[in-house]
């Protein structure tokens, strides 16, 4: 149940990395960070508040939203106390908006806590605001 959040929660910050980075800035104060590298927007650190596949994220230091609409997870949980990793792959995709503002990222995350730890390698392709 925990890679499948953080699954979400990734798609999300990937979305939101999409957004650019403007002068105003509306942080959430809760969320999950990720760093993202987009193709055309570059490195972004984006805020992840929600936990749908498609949740906007909003990125650090902005007002920009982006929204995931296409997303390829691989990732490997080790459950804490020495039990068997598991692999896990999650897909699923959106028709493309047609905005003309959209974004390939990747990103890499590794966290554990009480339950285990994970390691999750993505693409998120997204649809941002402008700026």
């Amino acid at each position: 149940m925990r890679v499948r959040l953080v699954g979400t929660a990734l798609a999300s910050v990937v979305a939101l990395a999409a957004i650019g980075v403007g002068s105003a800035s509306a942080d959430p104060q809760k969320g999950e960070l990720l760093a993202i590298e987009c193709d055309t927007l570059g490195s972004l650190d984006v805020i992840i508040f929600s936990n749908g596949r498609s949740s906007p994220g909003l990125v650090v230091g902005s007002t920009r939203v982006g929204i995931p609409y296409k997303l390829e997870l691989e990732g490997t949980f080790t459950p804490a106390g020495g039990g068997d990793p598991e692999t896990f792959v999650d897909e699923w995709e959106h028709p493309a908006p047609r905005n003309g503002r959209l974004d390939h990222c990747t990103f890499h995350q590794e966290e554990s806590d009480e339950s285990g730890s994970f390691v999750v390698d993505g693409e998120v392709w997204i649809s941002y605001t402008p700026a």
